[in-house]
């Protein structure tokens, strides 16, 4: 877990965006959304940071700090895929993934999942509940492939 505290997070991705002359608002969308992302990650920087990318791409993103809040904003929300963490508080995404997959609505949702967790028990557990579409090791991908991989599922959301 980071250890930074929440506010000189912020401070430093505000400070990131002025650098790159992005200071826009991070709910701020274009016209025409390529799709909605719901991303659940407990970690706040993280968040900010992946929704940040994903609305400069055209998408909606809704974002949860842990699985039941995800689960929550999936019922109401109705995203078109998921970037699920596995290691929250509250309700880890193992437990969200495989209550999502309860409802015959969100069988087929495309949900990824982006973890530092990739031992072979998380991969095979995930892949029990009707399948996580991706299973993306945090260090090993950029924002920019997670973005390309979302896109790459995106299609798969429209057929149920």
């Amino acid at each position: 877990m980071l250890t930074i505290a929440y506010d000189e997070d912020m401070a430093v991705i505000d400070d990131i965006k002025t650098i790159l002359g992005n200071t826009q608002d991070s709910q701020h969308t274009k016209t025409e959304a390529l799709g909605k992302v719901l991303i659940v990650e407990d970690e706040p920087i993280l968040r900010e940071m992946y929704q940040d990318k994903f609305v400069h791409e055209g998408f909606v993103v809704v974002t949860a700090e842990n699985g039941k809040v995800g689960l929550e904003k999936t019922l109401s929300e109705k995203p078109d895929v998921i970037i699920l963490d596995l290691m929250m508080p509250v309700m880890d995404g193992k437990v969200m993934l495989q209550k999502l997959r309860e409802y015959p609505e969100f069988k087929k949702l495309p949900v990824m999942i982006l973890t530092n967790a990739g031992e072979v028990e998380n991969i095979r557990e995930t892949q029990r509940y009707d399948n996580a579409r991706e299973f993306l090791i945090k260090s090993n991908v950029t924002v920019d492939e997670v973005v390309k991989r979302t896109k790459f599922w995106l299609p798969t959301a429209k057929i149920k």
